[in-house]
């Protein structure tokens, strides 16, 4: 009782003029309903019994009508009608037969109650019906987020959707992925209010002005927040509405990130097209150079300078067609279709392998092989990682701290796994770039300053890597340098 009198305390002094209007004509109207039934009932000369049967249906349909209040008001001018006009002595507020008390503190009592049970099966009523319409139109909103368009900013649609759907004065929607805010209607909340939301992770309901707060979630993250002014939603349907609203965005979220890849898996096949045309285009040539560089040598005829140059062009066109073959296949890489040729390959004598073919990129950089991997065997396509090796020494060549820095190679036998690594001194990667630096094409933001480069060789590794069933990673530090890891699984035999 004490929280109905509070609440209807609340809407008392929050109603407007046209409230106060209608409240006025209630009353003049509950007066002259109870002062006209009191007078018919008196002069058909009604007792006590039949006059509080009357005026209990009265109070019953008031009840059921307007409510519990306007009900309990009319029991009381009942109490007051029935005592004048019905009970010893007449026409006077007084009852001198403690029988008549009895009958109408029980007469008030049934009102209080059954206006009381009324005005809750109508409240039950009208709160059902609210519900259903609630459903509805949160089906609604539902049906218009999956005809979203894709092509047009999907917060400021779902803004719109939603005040049109739910019949609501205003909507303010921040997308934290975008740092945008979007209206639809009037909502008079200033961005930075809008913000506090997300920021402060607090949802809330201001039934005095009709507003709720929520914050979208995606699982336990939060991604933006929704601001919903002047509705009569409960907090049911406002958490729907604000899980909805997140689904929204994370479904146009993973549309966009879907088609991003399929952007860039397209540009991937264009270029790696690309390279394969170019390699093959660079191979007849190359063949043909060869062909002669190696013939004039055969013939030796050539002395002195002519011969000391015939040789440097052989073994630089050989070397160019290794690297248009190493081309080829990395154009022609994929984890997906790659084959692998394992064989029993001692891992010192691959690394010295590659080293040697990568004298020119290392130049005078000191090479040194800290652990002695003699014994470490690996069951792995020797050519691929080979390829691999020299794109980490190349790497480390050219980002090292200069000419002459050193750089350091250490091979650690695990129960599971052989891990290379290659430290170079002097080169600095972001923590936030060292994932990235592994994609295709990628290059740190002023790498081409120190370096010339394609932004390949390192996808290489992790591609050559990971078909082995093994990793690839780096680590970097200011003062220490920079350390490629790849790992090979010991026990890897082609079946």
């Amino acid at each position: 009782m004490g929280l109905w009198l509070e609440s209807e305390f609340i809407r008392l002094v929050h109603m407007s003029n046209k409230q106060i209007r209608i409240a006025a004509v209630k009353l003049i109207t509950e007066v002259a309903a109870v002062l006209s039934i009191t007078w018919a009932a008196y002069q058909l000369h009604f007792n006590l019994s039949s006059a509080t049967s009357v005026h209990l249906l009265l109070v019953t349909v008031i009840a059921l009508r307007w409510g519990f209040f306007e009900a309990s008001v009319v029991s009381l001018l009942s109490v007051a009608c029935l005592d004048y006009f019905f009970t010893k002595p007449l026409f006077e507020l007084y009852m001198a037969d403690s029988h008549d008390w009895v009958a109408l503190v029980t007469f008030e009592s049934v009102a209080l109650l059954v206006s009381r049970l009324s005005n809750q099966e109508g409240r039950h009523a009208r709160e059902s019906e609210a519900h259903r319409l609630s459903l509805q139109k949160l089906y609604e909103l539902s049906q218009n987020i999956l005809l979203l368009d894709r092509h047009e900013p999907v917060d400021q649609q779902l803004a719109m959707h939603i005040q049109a759907t739910l019949q609501v004065r205003g909507v303010a929607l921040w997308n934290a992925q975008d740092l945008r805010l979007c209206r639809s209607g009037i909502c008079d909340f200033t961005e930075d209010e809008v913000r506090s939301t997300y920021f402060t992770e607090r949802n809330e309901d201001d039934a005095l002005t009709s507003t709720s707060r929520r914050v979208l979630r995606s699982g336990t993250r939060a991604i933006g927040s929704l601001v919903i002014c002047g509705h009569s939603l409960d907090s049911a349907s406002m958490n729907a509405t604000a899980s909805l609203a997140a689904v929204a965005i994370e479904r146009a979220r993973s549309f966009s990130a879907e088609s991003n890849a399929e952007a860039a898996r397209q540009s991937e096949q264009l270029r790696s097209a690309v390279l394969d045309g170019l390699a093959h285009a660079f191979k007849t040539p190359l063949t043909t150079i060869r062909s002669s560089s190696s013939g004039l040598i055969e013939m030796n005829t050539l002395h002195g300078v002519e011969k000391r140059l015939v040789v440097l062009i052989d073994e630089e066109v050989t070397r160019l067609s290794d690297l248009t073959t190493r081309l080829l296949r990395t154009a022609r890489m994929d984890n997906a279709n790659l084959k692998l040729k394992r064989e029993r390959i001692p891992l010192r004598q691959l690394i010295q392998d590659s080293i040697a073919e990568c004298s020119q990129e290392l130049g005078v950089h000191p090479v040194t092989i800290q652990s002695d991997p003699q014994r470490s065997m690996v069951y792995a396509d020797k050519q691929l990682l080979k390829m691999a090796l020299s794109h980490l020494f190349d790497n480390a060549a050219k980002y090292g701290g200069g000419q002459e820095s050193p750089i350091t190679i250490e091979v650690q036998e695990e129960q599971a796994e052989v891990v290379i690594s290659i430290r170079n001194e002097g080169s600095f990667i972001p923590l936030e770039e060292r994932e990235n630096i592994f994609r295709r094409f990628y290059r740190s933001p002023g790498s081409n300053l120190k370096a010339p480069g394609t932004g390949i060789g390192l996808s290489v590794v992790r591609q050559v890597t990971e078909a082995h069933k093994g990793r690839a990673w780096v680590n970097s530090d200011r003062h220490a340098g920079t350390t490629f890891f790849v790992t090979l699984p010991r026990a890897a035999k082609e079946e």
